[in-house]
């Protein structure tokens, strides 16, 4: 009987991989390595998976990349971005907490510019990874253009909302470079400032 009981137990078969486990067990592999430098070895070995039980969960590298962006994609719009249409609050805090979001995002993530590095490293080799990136951005930039509708005309604030966006992964860049994080934080104050400076003007236009 102690036999039987033993053999039951050792072969319980182990839990299932859930999707969203596996997506950011993999999100971390591929930020760490870029897409290029990632082997399906090491997103199985980030899994907790032998290479060949990994193809159960998912048929390629550029399958699993394209599933990890949409949803990182998902991410941004549904729990970031969103912040830019919260009627609760004035346009300005939504501005500056939208700022706080990306300090935390690009400051304190690893990898956290994950869609222009992935983007630079794969846009001439995956062309279905530039388009879910065009749409992170294009959602940043929506997010940004309605917020500043609220000081601007929408056509005045569609050009403000590129520039602003630029100018945010611009600081990125040379704070990454230069191991300098005030770029990022000064891009915001002085994003901030110009929108209290528009709205200070509105109302005594």
């Amino acid at each position: 009987m102690l036999f039987r009981n033993f053999v039951h137990t050792s072969t319980v078969a182990k839990p299932k991989l859930d999707r969203k486990t596996l997506i950011q067990n993999s999100l971390s592999v591929f930020k760490t390595k870029g897409y290029n430098g990632t082997s399906m070895q090491d997103l199985a070995s980030a899994n907790g998976l032998l290479k060949g039980s990994f193809y159960h969960y998912i048929e390629s590298k550029e399958a699993l990349m394209l599933e990890v962006l949409q949803s990182l994609k998902e991410h941004y719009t549904k729990r970031i971005f969103v912040i830019a249409y919260d009627v609760k609050l004035s346009a300005y805090d939504r501005l500056a907490l939208l700022a706080k979001k990306a300090e935390e995002v690009f400051m304190f993530e690893e990898g956290g510019d994950f869609f222009v590095n992935i983007g630079l490293e794969t846009k001439n080799t995956v062309p279905a990874f530039t388009v879910v990136i065009q749409e992170f951005f294009a959602e940043w930039l929506k997010a940004m253009h309605s917020i500043f509708s609220a000081v601007m005309d929408k056509e005045e604030a569609k050009v403000k909302a590129e520039i602003v966006v630029a100018e945010i992964e611009g600081s990125v860049i040379l704070m990454k470079l230069l191991e300098d994080p005030t770029f990022l934080s000064r891009t915001n104050s002085k994003m901030l400032a110009e929108f209290k400076k528009l709205e200070t003007q509105n109302v005594v236009n």
